[in-house]
């Protein structure tokens, strides 16, 4: 077997002395495919349910999409990816609305937090949140990936359930075009 290569500088060179190594990170990630017609049959069967699962801002995009199912088995994807990625799926007190996908300014989906979602993502410790959708054949899928720290804030290494973050920690806003000035991850 050949001899590996040395590496070109010692590990740790060119740190500084004073300062620590950053903390382990943590990545979860959470998928989810709907069926387009389905969710088109279950918003036209249960009136409210539209506003029950989306935010007006989630409604107002995709009801100016030509294929307005498509984008809302999209959104209903996205929501269901970050409940696994938060590992609780839907809480008592949690409702659909406390995730909303609102696009930036270039027109990439991203996902904004509020309510119950968003404090599970503190007691995290959420770094970022990254979500993918796409949607072809009839089918919407969704993937999410939620950075945070091995051990979140508040817990030892290996101990029990994290506490709350104060809100000096909490992970920051990214403009959207939408506007508005809650939370997001």
């Amino acid at each position: 077997m050949p001899h590996s290569p040395q590496p070109l500088r010692e590990p740790g060179a060119g740190r500084s002395p004073d300062r620590p190594d950053p903390p382990p990170l943590r990545v979860r990630t959470g998928i989810d495919v709907a069926e387009v017609a389905r969710v088109e049959k279950l918003m036209a069967s249960q009136p409210g349910l539209r506003e029950q699962v989306f935010t007006p801002r989630e409604l107002a995009y995709c009801d100016r999409r030509r294929r307005t199912g498509e984008h809302l088995a999209g959104r209903w994807a996205v929501k269901e990816a970050v409940l696994k990625c938060l590992g609780t799926g839907m809480t008592p007190s949690m409702e659909w609305t406390d995730i909303e996908v609102v696009n930036d300014r270039g027109g990439r989906p991203r996902v904004r937090l509020h309510g119950e979602a968003e404090s599970l993502a503190q007691a995290l410790g959420m770094h970022h949140i990254d979500i993918s959708l796409s949607h072809s054949g009839g089918l919407a899928v969704a993937h999410a990936v939620v950075v945070c720290p091995a051990d979140p804030p508040g817990t030892a290494p290996g101990s029990g359930p994290p506490t709350r973050q104060t809100p000096d920690t909490a992970p920051h806003s990214t403009p959207t075009a939408e506007g508005d000035d809650r939370h997001e991850a």
